[in-house]
């Protein structure tokens, strides 16, 4: 067995990684339409004003507004010049309102209105939307879809977003890759898989690599490739005290190793290093762990290079049972949130369910930080951060 761990407590290890690694001012081009969860690198200008001309906001006809003055039901006035829009159509030069279609009568070979309009009634405006050079998004904004539909509106086709890449390989000689069926004491490779999903939510742009055997030479070589081609690297597994857990004396023998041993449950195996300047993040191949990992380690080091992992939703709920935690440790516990009558209800996941699917029966957890109470009594109001969506009863 390798040495004991010496643990970090968890706030110092993330101050350590927004202190430690120089944020890259990158950017890339890409079209809009593939544009939706990144981030804009640079305020983003519209090049046309939009309409571009009044259009007409109604079906119905275009007139001069004095042409329809003490028009209405009982006294239809019939209109000298009307022209014919739909919605969207341009208004022609020297009218400037547009009656609809269901206040026109057809009346001795001409059309009548039954309705007086105003100037501009009906008409949307040149350049209401937005005027050439107008500010559209501002730089580091979520884009969303909606904002896709108006850049592209605004003949936008292209725009720059941050881009922080992120390799992530899985290792483990008794892993195997999706669709492919385990043989005794193997498993299926998947925490690279869901790392990238919550990663890529953020706005990374997530690789990940080949599943690499427990050998110490294929893996400084996997090593060695992903600090080549990504700015963030993640190791899953390999990063406990184990005789086949070589991550740690790699990271160091490449570069150096910050952390090895983090005041965390679960996730204590967890590993920060530096390689070429770079991040190294050894997440632990439990999966739990390993996703507790990646939400407070990697997502923080994204946001402090300018990418915007979603705000968490939060509610006050009020504990089911005792909870019961080591006041050393930042712990993480899984709950599953109810509504009851007038409030919010948690419930701990056993903590002997260390599977992914406690994972999918949770829908909320508990951040206990180090240095609080070791027992939290039954009954207890606690702010819960959801992962899913709340039962109701």
């Amino acid at each position: 067995m390798r040495g004991r761990l010496n643990l970090v407590r968890l706030s110092d290890v993330q101050g350590l990684l927004r202190s430690a690694f120089q944020a890259p001012a990158r950017s890339i081009h890409l079209p809009v339409a593939d544009a939706a969860g990144r981030i804009t690198a640079a305020r983003v200008y519209s090049p046309l004003t939009v309409p571009a001309t009044d259009i007409a906001a109604r079906d119905g006809f275009a007139v001069k507004s004095h042409d329809t003055l003490g028009a209405s039901a009982r006294n239809p006035v019939r209109l000298p010049d009307p022209q014919r829009v739909n919605t969207g159509n341009a208004i022609p030069q020297g009218y400037d309102a547009v009656v609809m279609i269901e206040d026109v009568i057809a009346e001795e070979g001409g059309w009548c209105t039954m309705r007086s309009v105003l100037p501009g009634e009906h008409i949307h405006p040149m350049g209401v939307e937005v005027r050439q050079g107008d500010l559209i998004l501002p730089a580091g904004h979520r884009i969303r879809p909606c904002d896709i539909g108006v850049l592209l509106s605004c003949g936008v086709t292209e725009v720059d977003v941050l881009e922080v890449r992120v390799g992530l390989i899985p290792t483990g000689s008794e892993v195997v890759p999706a669709g492919e069926v385990p043989g005794p004491g193997g498993v299926i490779e998947s925490n690279t898989a869901v790392a990238a999903a919550i990663l890529g939510e953020a706005g990374a742009t997530c690789t990940r690599y080949g599943i690499v055997a427990d050998d110490p030479g294929l893996l400084r070589e996997a090593i060695e490739r992903g600090i080549r081609e990504n700015d963030l690297l993640l190791v899953s597994a390999g990063s406990s005290a184990g005789t086949r857990d070589f991550t740690a004396e790699i990271i160091g023998d490449l570069g150096e190793v910050l952390v090895h041993g983090i005041a965390m449950k679960p996730g204590k195996p967890a590993i920060v290093g530096r390689i070429d300047g770079k991040p190294v993040i050894g997440i632990p191949g439990y999966p739990i762990a390993a996703l507790t990992a990646t939400r407070e380690l990697a997502l923080p080091l994204l946001a402090a290079r300018g990418l915007s992992p979603r705000p968490p939703a939060r509610l006050s709920a009020r504990l089911a049972e005792m909870v019961t935690a080591d006041p050393g440790y930042d712990e993480f516990v899984l709950l599953r949130v109810s509504w009851n009558v007038d409030h919010y209800v948690a419930t701990p996941i056993p903590r002997g369910s260390r599977t992914q699917m406690a994972l999918v029966r949770a829908n909320a957890f508990l951040h206990i930080p180090a240095g609080s109470a070791g027992l939290i009594p039954e009954g207890t109001m606690v702010e819960v951060e959801l992962t899913g969506p709340t039962e109701y009863r």
